[in-house]
C-alpha cells in the first residue's frame, strides 16, 4: 500500500508539473500569438495607410495628367491657330501675284515684255505700269525651269488676268518658243498652302475626285460638278476627301 501510495504521489507531483509546464509554454505561447497578432495588426494599419496615401497620389496625378492634356490640347489649338493666322498674313501679302510655270529662261530675257505678250494671248492688255515686281524663282538643281513671279500694282488687274488664264490653254509655241508644252498661271501660293494643295491634289487622285483649284488664296475641292465644294484649310480637311 505505501509503495502504491508513493507511485500515485509520484505521479500527481509529475502531472502538477506537467501542467505548470504546460500552462507555461501557453502563456509564452499565446504572448508570442498576441504580439504576431499585434504585429501584423499594425502592419495592416500601415498598409491601409500607404494605400490611402498611394490611392491620393494617384488621384492628384491622374488630375495632374488630366490638366495636362487639356493644357497640351489648348497648346494646340493656340498653335494651330497662330500658324492659321501667319499663313493667312502671308497668303494676304501675296494676293497681288501671279506664279507662271512652264517659260523656258531665255538668255537676255525681257520679263515684263513677256508679260505684255502674255497679255496679248489673253486678251487683257498688261503694261509696264501695271507690275510692281517681276522675277524667277531660284532653283536648286540644274536644267530645272524656274517659274516666274508677278506682282502686280492692283488686285484687280492680277484677278483680271488669272481669270482668263484659266480659260486660255497656253503653250510656250504661242510666246514663240520651239517648244509646245503648257504654260500654267495660278495664284501665288504662299508655302503652307502650296504643300496643303499638293496634299489635295494627291488625295484627289488617290479617291477619285474630279477638283483641287484656289480662289483668292483659298483651296477649294469637289467630287464632281453636282457635290458641295469643301474649303481646304488643313489636313484634317484633306482627309475629308474620301
Amino acid at each position: 500500500m505505501q509503495k502504491t501510495a508513493e507511485i500515485l504521489n509520484e505521479m500527481e507531483k509529475e502531472m502538477l508539473e506537467f501542467k505548470a509546464q504546460f500552462e507555461r509554454d501557453m502563456r509564452c505561447e499565446l504572448r508570442e500569438l498576441k504580439n504576431t497578432c499585434e504585429f501584423l495588426s499594425e502592419k495592416s494599419e500601415e498598409a491601409k495607410l500607404e494605400r490611402a496615401e498611394l490611392a491620393k497620389k494617384n488621384k492628384a496625378l491622374k488630375e495632374a495628367n488630366e490638366k495636362l492634356g487639356n493644357e497640351r490640347e489648348n497648346l494646340k489649338t493656340q498653335i494651330s491657330e497662330h500658324e492659321q493666322r501667319i499663313t493667312a498674313s502671308e497668303q494676304y501679302s501675296r494676293n497681288c501675284n501671279l506664279d507662271i510655270k512652264g517659260i523656258p529662261v531665255m538668255e537676255e530675257e525681257n520679263l515684263p515684255q513677256t508679260l505684255q505678250q502674255i497679255g496679248e494671248l489673253l486678251e487683257e492688255n498688261i503694261e509696264e505700269s501695271d507690275i510692281e515686281v517681276c522675277h524667277r524663282v531660284p532653283v536648286n538643281y540644274a536644267n530645272a525651269i524656274s517659274n516666274i513671279i508677278v506682282q502686280f500694282q492692283r488686285r484687280a488687274k492680277r484677278d483680271a488676268v488669272l481669270q482668263k488664264a484659266r480659260k486660255a490653254r497656253l503653250s510656250t509655241h504661242d510666246l514663240g518658243h520651239p517648244s509646245t508644252t503648257a504654260v500654267f498661271i495660278n495664284e501665288h501660293l504662299c508655302p503652307p498652302m502650296k504643300q496643303l494643295r499638293g496634299m489635295a491634289i494627291a488625295q484627289r487622285t488617290a479617291k477619285n475626285w474630279r477638283f483641287v483649284w484656289t480662289n483668292g488664296g483659298n483651296i477649294m475641292a469637289r467630287k464632281d460638278e453636282s457635290a458641295p465644294i469643301q474649303h481646304i484649310r488643313n489636313g484634317q480637311d484633306v482627309d475629308r476627301i474620301v
